[in-house]
């Protein structure tokens, strides 16, 4: 197995595991975007430029998902 195999099997592990053990869709975004993040760090030298370009609308989704529920709960703390 390729070790862009592996990082496959390593963030399909994780979610299904995140999906299986989270009962919030903020919690499961979180994590994945996590996953996803330490996914690319550690494999970054094993990808082509093709595969991290083709990578990044999908980092980019979630973090833009990640402020959104960040922002979310700062406003109901805030708002008691």
């Amino acid at each position: 197995m390729d070790v862009e195999d592996y990082m496959l099997l390593f963030l399909s592990a994780w979610a299904l595991l995140g999906a299986l053990l989270t009962k919030s869709v903020d919690v499961f975004l979180t994590l994945l975007l996590i996953g996803l993040l330490i996914t690319l760090e550690v494999g970054s030298l094993f990808l082509s430029k093709e595969q991290k370009e083709g990578t990044k609308p999908l980092v980019e989704l979630l973090i833009v998902l990640f402020v959104i529920i960040v922002m979310k709960k700062v406003y109901e703390v805030l708002s008691g």
